[in-house]
């Protein structure tokens, strides 16, 4: 009896602790969210504040000179010089005005420029390679400009030759042409006239091509004399040297070498 007796104690102490704990736990939970979310909003704030604070302030001027501070560049103040400063006003970072459209053209200019200046220097040491693999000496210069201007010489020669025939035939025309005085001159004798008059302008004129290309042949051979002489004697004083680039590019002739 008197252990049942205390059964029944046991259970009915169970029965009422068990809700009652229970309330309480719940109780307890809502209490701590209660203080979790307000920590939670400041920590957000607070973090807002610091990040506002580290971005400090920009500076720029504007098209009246005036300066201006501000959290963040307007539209307008975006291609302008500006300064990032941090809480304390010390500038952090600095940038620079974008170029206008003629800055922009001039710096491709100058770019442009300088690839030009490149090229030369590059086209200039090709040029005293090939002069250096091309003679061995000055007299073989001599001897190929000899034969560039003997093969020129002779096709002005052959077209002579050939001026000479057709102005034969045209005082042979012109012959026939005054043989007949008062009389119409023929078609076919007007018409060969005519052709030959075109033909000794044509020749003229290839003539006149070819001098001047022969003028042209032995002042680049002459250069390329010039130049050769000018690198041999460069690699006689410094031993061991490249003989293709020991002078500069601007020492050397336009058009030298050009014929390889």
């Amino acid at each position: 009896m008197d252990a049942m007796a205390g059964k029944a104690r046991i259970v009915e102490c169970m029965d009422r602790s068990g809700p009652e704990r229970g309330v309480a736990a719940s109780a307890g939970e809502s209490r701590g969210a209660m203080w979790l979310l307000p920590a939670l909003l400041a920590g957000i704030v607070l973090f807002a504040v610091a990040h506002s604070a580290h971005a400090g302030l920009y500076k720029w001027t504007d098209e009246h000179g005036i300066v201006h501070y501000s959290d963040r560049l307007p539209p307008d103040a975006v291609n302008r010089a500006s300064s990032q400063l941090n809480r304390e006003g010390i500038t952090v970072r600095k940038t620079g005005e974008a170029p206008t459209a003629a800055e922009q053209q001039a710096r491709r200019a100058q770019e442009a420029q300088k690839r030009d200046i490149d090229r030369e220097r590059m086209l200039a040491e090709r040029r005293d390679r090939a002069l250096i693999d091309s003679y061995t000496n000055e007299g073989d210069i001599d001897l190929a400009k000899a034969r560039a201007l003997a093969t020129i010489e002779g096709q002005i020669a052959s077209a002579r030759s050939y001026v000479a025939q057709i102005v034969k035939r045209r005082d042979q025309l012109q012959a026939q042409k005054s043989g007949q005085p008062g009389r119409a001159v023929p078609p076919a004798i007007g018409s060969e006239l005519a052709q030959i008059d075109g033909e000794l302008a044509r020749q003229a004129d290839f003539i006149a091509a070819k001098q001047k290309e022969a003028a042209a042949v032995a002042s680049r051979y002459d250069a390329d004399k010039r130049r050769f002489h000018d690198l041999k004697r460069s690699a006689s004083e410094a031993p061991g040297s490249g003989t293709a680039t020991r002078l500069s590019a601007a020492d050397s002739a336009p058009g030298a070498a050009a014929h390889f």
